[in-house]
């Protein structure tokens, strides 16, 4: 009898509280999707993703990483005006320094400050069931507020992309260039070497 009168006075006290009431869901803005990137096409579309939405973790993951399950090293090669002046902190360059140099700059812009990174003149080259190469023209946008550094860079990447053991693609070498009739050389290369640590 006990048990029973228990049972009633705890469903008459929950009754009055929102315990059992159903959560409000979440915006749908508030949370990024992920494909799985069994192409090649799908790594762009992440990469950008993970910049318009200042996602370290989504950016890394585009990435290869030889602890999940990626066959070879990620390697960065800077643009030659960027090698000339920060040689020394692109030779030791990996995965690791990756994701270092963009928390440090995500973290510096503004929550409502748009971030982007457009790509155009887009070509695949080489393309084989396990590795392609991308080169493209980029812009990318990161409005970090510091008045020192450019909030843009500007210049023309190569990607290796390749399968990994999982059969997802990711990047496995990237090779930044100044763009065509640029003077200025600001390349995210030089993004990278200025938000390094």
């Amino acid at each position: 009898m006990r048990y029973i009168a228990f049972i009633f006075v705890i469903g008459v006290l929950c009754s009055g509280c929102s315990l059992l009431e159903p959560r409000t869901p979440e915006s749908p803005e508030n949370t990024t999707q992920y494909d799985p990137a069994f192409d090649y096409q799908t790594v762009l579309v992440n990469i950008q993703k993970a910049i318009q939405y200042k996602d370290p973790t989504g950016y890394i993951r585009c990435f290869s990483d030889t602890l999940n399950s990626s066959k070879e090293q990620y390697v960065f090669e800077p643009s030659i005006e960027v090698l000339t002046r920060y040689g020394s902190l692109f030779s030791q360059w990996n995965i690791n320094q990756e994701r270092v140099y963009f928390q440090n700059i995500m973290s510096k812009i503004p929550k409502d400050a748009q971030t982007a990174l457009q790509l155009y003149n887009t070509v695949f080259d080489g393309i084989t069931p396990d590795s392609v190469i991308i080169q493209s023209d980029y812009r990318l946008i990161v409005p970090h507020g510091m008045s020192s550094i450019s909030n843009e860079a500007n210049g023309s990447l190569r990607f290796v992309m390749k399968r990994q053991n999982d059969g997802l693609w990711s990047i496995q070498r990237w090779s930044d260039f100044l763009a065509k009739n640029d003077t200025i050389g600001n390349t995210w290369s030089t993004i990278k070497a200025q938000f390094n640590n």
